[in-house]
């Protein structure tokens, strides 16, 4: 770069990196990675969070508000950032799910949110979306110029997330206590994930598909009523180690992306990058991102999984198919490009 050259200088709320981690996590994580993999030398970026976890809300309103004094530009990747900014923003609105569908979320959760999220992508200078379906829900429901919303979807990180080696896949499940053939399911366990459909269109299949039985990999966030009582054939891992994910997707004879709604829907694309053969309902996102790739049913519909199930599990050369294009199709989403795009959208903002 030529000397005396501008330099970006673009500060990220990092808070959601501390503990406990979630998807928005994995998101700047990749976003990061793929800045230091094209490591531009006029922009510079500067990490900003809380010594410890603090509530969210107050971290954004508060701290975030007073540190927009003294930065250039602030990016926020959790869905809002300060009410009244004083320096450009952009904002990362990965679903508006909570607006669509306020009953799927706890109320004291999502009341503060109906108001918050639509006011600080007003204001900020860009909102980045995942896909074209979210933009189009954002630009709807947040009332946000279609101008002002990038798309920039998702990456994978291909060393961590690949086909692992058969033998080595049916040795890691084996020492997570999985022998008999296994459906997966991956995500947190609430109402809109869909885990009734699975447990209902597994359950029909166990007639034709013996000792058959459904794995469950996440933590619960909010009650599901189907898993009350679940079946002795249900197995709750709980939240697992990222290095047991590729053999789990892999390991599984089919995984389970049954959503009733989503943004993204990154685990998918990490199952597709390891090789699994993946159903998933066709919500919009699955069908932009997804639909080569993956074996659709109708959203919503316990007997089009079942029928998409057992489409993968009974034709071996269909779910050889799925396993064999899932890691080409993921090999299109790139974190350095996630970074590239994000680069010139600062660049933008702050020219």
């Amino acid at each position: 770069m030529p000397r005396g050259a501008p330099v970006t200088r673009v500060t990220v709320d990092a808070k959601v990196l501390l503990s406990p981690r979630g998807g928005v996590a994995r998101y700047l994580e990749g976003l990061l990675a793929g800045c230091r993999e094209v490591a531009p030398p006029d922009v510079e970026l500067e990490l900003l969070s809380p010594p410890h976890p603090r509530r969210t809300l107050s971290w954004v309103l508060w701290d975030l508000q007073r540190a927009s004094r003294k930065v250039d530009l602030l990016h926020l990747p959790f869905y809002y950032g300060p009410l009244a900014p004083r320096c450009p923003t952009t904002v990362a609105v990965h679903d508006v799910l909570f607006l669509e569908h306020p009953e799927w979320f706890p109320q004291p959760w999502v009341s503060p949110l109906r108001w918050v999220v639509p006011r600080s992508a007003r204001h900020a200078a860009a909102v980045v979306a995942s896909g074209e379906a979210a933009a189009a829900t954002i630009e709807a429901t947040c009332k946000v110029p279609r101008s002002r919303i990038r798309v920039i979807p998702y990456g994978i990180d291909t060393g961590v997330f690949y086909p692992p080696a058969a033998a080595a896949a049916r040795e890691r499940c084996r020492r997570l206590g999985l022998e008999a053939p296994f459906l997966l399911q991956l995500g947190a366990l609430e109402p809109r994930r869909g885990v009734d459909l699975t447990l209902a269109a597994a359950g029909r299949l166990r007639a034709a598909f013996p000792g058959l039985e459904l794995v469950l990999a996440g933590e619960v966030r909010a009650d599901v009523a189907a898993l009350e009582a679940p079946p002795t054939w249900v197995r709750r891992l709980g939240r697992v180690a990222e290095d047991d994910l590729p053999p789990l997707y892999a390991g599984a004879a089919a995984v389970v992306a049954p959503s009733r709604g989503e943004g993204f829907d990154l685990p998918v694309l990490e199952a597709l990058a390891c090789g699994g053969a993946v159903v998933a309902s066709d919500i919009p996102p699955h069908v932009e991102h997804f639909a080569p790739a993956v074996e659709l049913f109708a959203s919503g519909d316990a007997g089009a999984l079942e029928s998409a199930l057992r489409r993968v599990l009974a034709d071996s050369a269909r779910a050889a198919s799925l396993r064999a294009g899932g890691p080409v199709h993921a090999a299109a989403f790139r974190w350095e490009e996630t970074a590239a795009a994000h680069l010139e959208l600062w660049r933008e903002v702050a020219g």
